[in-house]
């Protein structure tokens, strides 16, 4: 391969938001040596020619030393950072097959371009480094041009993508967002009209901090009916496993087709068995009106001691609404009082993101609970001759609802819940009767726990009774 040219600087901005490559050094993007040789080997064993081989942001170099020991003829690795590459270069000690290049790799896309028969990479994701928004490199690629910024692990994709020659074969970590989010489907039709997804890895945060995914995809247009092999690693003995479903083509398996809306391994192996003796509609059939929460940010988020009570995630307990959780107010006819925000007894506050809260939901039934929504809620109001809304902040916290929530959470860092997919999950609608006893016994729960006299144990009671009445098993309820 021929002597690549010297790169162009970063830009200041690109300079200043880049992540700290200390950090990939330290561990928190350091790809694992285990999962490092098991991409690498199940990529080769389908590749037909060793001549070159490539990683654009090769850090410490973990591709790299696998790709000499499969004595590629030439193995190239590109990173920001001169101080890594430096060690990385005294580590490996091959000057003969290596070649390392400083700089930004997304610069080279003219010059790599279709010079490679393998590429493995874990390239920088967007939520720790940045959009990329310099206009002389988005207009390079066909997923930058006529965008103000692109996420920087889209355009790795189709540099790496680029980069291949004819049959091909990548191996690369990327953030489930790019296979989960409903905005990148356009990066996904982008990806099978130049390369053909073989197999889609989701791996637990047990291997990264963001939830990604591994990829292995072969440089030639994906047709409709291609198989793609759907999988999910919780930890490292997870993948022996997996690599002989890929070998085998046997296991979760799911044409092009069906794959372009949602690519995310769990979307499609996280099935939950729906069952009840009630008729089960989508949520949006039991609605006349979803709404996202608003607040301001920056110098116009600002909160007084009194006024409108500030309505955030903190509040939405499994008991309901509780205001004294947060204590902030938003000032009346400041810019934080949205009136589209405000929320009123019936509603139901859900609450769309956060690791730790997605998912709750509480019924407002006072009107000392309403006010202002944050923008991480929704908030829903129902059709109430369907469905009462205390009996749905109950069925939020049952089993049935939880699998169906599983598979629509989006997002690598923090996850949320699109309100497209919220609309469509299935909810069983019980006859009135049945859903005014389960609502009453919210509301005296709810008291309880505004006098401070109710427990945990009742809410699991009772949410288990509802469990119990759903599924027709009436001995247990």
């Amino acid at each position: 391969m021929s002597q690549l040219p010297l790169l162009p600087p970063m830009d200041k901005r690109q300079r200043s938001r880049h992540f700290a490559r200390r950090e990939k050094v330290l561990g928190q993007f350091f790809t694992s040596p285990v999962l490092a040789a098991w991409m690498v080997e199940i990529a080769t064993s389908m590749l037909d020619s060793f001549h070159a081989a490539l990683d654009p942001a090769c850090g410490d170099g973990v591709f790299l030393r696998l790709m000499l020991r499969h004595e590629f003829e030439t193995v190239v690795g590109i990173d920001v950072d001169a101080t890594v590459l430096k060690v990385c270069a005294q580590q490996l000690n091959d000057e003969k097959r290596l070649h390392l290049r400083c700089g930004d790799a997304l610069w080279l896309l003219d010059e790599l371009r279709e010079r490679f028969d393998f590429v493995a990479t874990n390239p920088p994701f967007s939520a720790k480094y940045g959009r990329v928004s310099e206009p002389s490199l988005l207009r390079r690629f066909e997923l930058g041009s006529s965008r103000n910024s692109e996420a920087i692990e889209s355009l790795f994709l189709e540099l790496c993508v680029r980069s291949l020659r004819p049959n091909g074969m990548l191996a690369i970590v990327l953030p489930e967002g790019i296979f989960a989010n409903l905005t990148q489907e356009r990066v996904r039709q982008w990806l099978c009209r130049y390369a053909t997804p073989l197999a889609i890895v989701s791996l637990s945060r047990t291997f990264f901090a963001a939830k990604s995914c591994v990829l292995f995809a072969r440089k030639k247009p994906a047709n409709p009916d291609d198989l793609v092999l759907l999988a999910h690693a919780e930890n490292e003995t997870d993948l022996t496993n997996i690599a002989q479903q890929i070998r085998c083509q046997c296991g979760v398996l799911k044409p092009v087709k069906e794959l372009l809306n949602d690519m995310s391994p769990l979307h499609h192996l996280n099935v939950p068995k729906l069952h009840s003796v009630f008729p089960m509609l989508p949520l949006k059939a039991l609605l006349w009106d979803m709404r996202s929460g608003s607040t301001e940010y920056g110098v116009s988020r600002q909160f007084s001691d009194h006024g409108i009570p500030f309505v955030s995630a903190k509040t939405v307990t499994p008991f309901g609404i509780d205001l004294r959780r947060d204590g902030r107010f938003v000032a009346k006819g400041s810019p934080m009082d949205k009136p589209q925000a405000k929320t009123k007894v019936g509603d139901v506050v859900f609450v769309r993101v956060g690791v730790g809260c997605i998912g709750r939901a509480a019924a407002v039934l006072h009107d000392d609970e309403t006010g202002i929504a944050d923008d991480y809620l929704y908030i829903l109001r129902f059709r109430t001759d369907l469905l009462l809304p205390e009996f749905f902040a109950l069925f939020a916290q049952t089993r049935i609802f939880q699998q169906q929530l599983e598979r629509i959470k989006r997002g690598t860092g923090t996850v949320t819940v699109p309100q497209r997919l919220l609309r469509e999950i299935l909810v069983p609608v019980p006859p009135m009767d049945v859903q005014q006893q389960f609502a009453i016994a919210y509301h005296q729960l709810h008291d309880r726990y505004r006098n401070g006299t109710a427990s945990v144990d009742e809410l699991a009671a009772l949410v288990t009774r509802l469990e119990h009445t759903l599924v027709g098993d009436k001995d247990a309820a």
